[in-house]
């Protein structure tokens, strides 16, 4: 494999800066696990209580050898959903969305960038919406308990049914449903990302009122809006890229066109999902910069090649063969 990391950074800040924001996710047989539930209904539980409940913590986020510290602060009440995720080391940028936006706040360039609140792109914790979809193409087990920052969990194991897609194993509070650790891992079972809480605590409604999830802002930041709050039919995708064969279980969950700011060309986005894994397909003018066959950077993997004057890159957190089939999967479609 060409490991061309240089590429790859590119295109993750690339996917950064349309996505905003990737920040950018063992393990005894039991069969009497917290009443022997099966693991399909912990998995919806976690995903329940990691949409519907407040808390707050710290956990570190481990890609690519590199490790991170965050703090999230999770709000749910009457007034809907407000989230607020804050990097502790390296460079400072918060992350906070509610129920209609997303808002990304870098503090070393005093920028403050706002777009359409998507929860998936929001945060590097797996919060899965579709559970029964996911169980078409992956397995679940319990596969035993372990205490995680002092709370008492047991460990779900979720094995891809093929090799377009990782596996992962999750720990799941035995009492709030609450998720306190993830290791994403490779076709050999090797982790590759890992996300462990050190402190986690469920908040009551009256001990959500008290914090704001505001960061500070002065007149120093620029406000830059991705989009203007009503839909700009002029930036939908363009539906005459088409994908002809995808990995079973992936469908394209949105599509659309960003203009360049240096000149009249439009970028093509295009999102891939299976329910837990995703991948980004960007469609763009070919540069000296594109990328072109394979490259990699801890789990994510990418694939670029050029089709007559375009580049396609198809970027994602899943096995090099998945970007490299749905890359060479796109073309034009002539009406």
């Amino acid at each position: 494999m060409l490991r061309n990391n240089h590429s790859v950074s590119h295109y993750m800040k690339l996917l950064t800066r349309l996505s905003l924001g990737l920040l950018t996710l063992t393990l005894f047989s039991t069969s009497s696990i917290a009443g022997s539930e099966p693991a399909m209904q912990w998995i919806q539980k976690m995903s329940v209580a990691m949409q519907e409940l407040s808390y707050q913590g710290r956990f570190i986020y481990l890609q690519n050898n590199q490790l991170e510290s965050m703090s999230i602060l999770h709000v749910k009440d009457s007034n809907g959903l407000r989230e607020r995720l804050v990097s502790l080391n390296g460079e400072a940028r918060e992350i906070l969305r509610d129920n209609n936006n997303f808002t990304c706040v870098w503090p070393s360039s005093r920028q403050v960038v706002v777009d359409k609140s998507n929860k998936s792109i929001s945060s590097p914790i797996w919060v899965p919406d579709d559970v029964k979809r996911l169980s078409n193409f992956y397995k679940f087990a319990l596969v035993g308990k372990e205490r995680i920052a002092e709370h008492e969990a047991v460990i779900v194991s979720i094995t891809p049914a093929d090799e377009y897609r990782y596996g992962m194993k999750v720990w799941i509070h035995q009492g709030n449903a609450l998720l306190l650790q993830s290791i994403l891992q490779d076709g050999q079972g090797q982790p590759i990302e890992q996300i462990m809480f050190t402190e986690l605590s469920q908040l009551g409604n009256d001990d959500a009122k008290r914090y704001s999830v505001l960061p500070d802002i002065d007149d120093s930041y620029t406000l830059i809006r991705a989009h203007n709050g009503e839909e700009n039919l002029a930036l939908q995708g363009d539906s005459r890229w088409q994908l002809q064969v995808l990995p079973g279980g992936f469908r394209v969950e949105s599509s659309s066109r960003k203009k360049l700011s240096d000149s009249e060309d439009y970028i093509q986005h295009m999102i891939l999902s299976d329910g837990m894994a995703s991948v980004s397909i960007f469609i763009e003018p070919t540069t000296e910069q594109s990328l072109s066959g394979e490259s990699s950077m801890g789990a994510v993997n990418a694939y670029g090649l050029r089709l007559n004057e375009f580049s396609v890159i198809a970027i994602g957190e899943v096995p090099a063969i998945t970007v490299k089939q749905l890359a060479e999967s796109t073309h034009y479609q002539v009406h």
